[in-house]
């Protein structure tokens, strides 16, 4: 599984990264089903669709929270539209942010179209298989996810952005915390 975002996403993302940490990730809804056991005579060879989107994101003055959606389909290579069994969830994840840190609205979309996803990932995977497997089904193969550069069209370049004064004394903010954090 892949997540492409151009440069741009990428440096907003990162902005967001570098002024925010996680504080916490939950499950916060889920729905499962399958076909009864009695209709499942002899699985064969089967498919899997996989599917995320970014869901709704609750900014606090000093923390975010962001919803990712997914979803994890097993169907019968011989019939894809209908289904053996479905898991959909959504994930909550919440970052507490850099005192002065105020994320903008297109570093938060970056960050949740990717970063969030990426962050919500393994626990996505760890509830597809154990939930698959308390359905009496082997537990599935949920790839990794990874995030890699969109290939870009030749788009005219910009310049490097320059360090504003704000920019720089949250660069030093978030540098002090860390190193309380770590203790560093």
């Amino acid at each position: 599984m892949i997540i492409e975002q151009t440069k741009e996403q990428m440096r907003e993302a990162i902005a967001l990264h570098t002024g925010a940490a996680i504080k916490w990730i939950r499950l916060a809804r889920s729905r499962v089903w399958s076909l009864p056991q009695g209709q499942i005579n002899e699985l064969g060879n089967v498919a899997f669709a996989i599917n995320f989107k970014p869901a709704a994101f609750h900014r606090h003055d000093c923390w975010l929270t962001i919803e990712t959606d997914f979803s994890f389909v097993i169907l019968p290579e011989s019939q894809v539209d209908e289904p053996i069994l479905t898991v959909e969830c959504q994930f909550e994840a919440q970052y507490s942010l850099v005192e002065g840190f105020d994320p903008s609205e297109s570093q938060i979309e970056a960050f949740q179209s990717a970063n969030a996803v990426f962050n919500c990932w393994p626990f996505f995977r760890e509830y597809v298989q154990s939930t698959v497997t308390r359905m009496n089904f082997p537990p599935p193969p949920v790839p990794f996810l990874r995030i890699v550069r969109k290939a870009e069209e030749q788009v005219p370049t910009l310049p490097p952005p320059s360090i504003t004064g704000a920019e720089e004394r949250v660069k030093r903010i978030v540098r002090s915390q860390r190193r309380k954090l770590t203790g560093g």
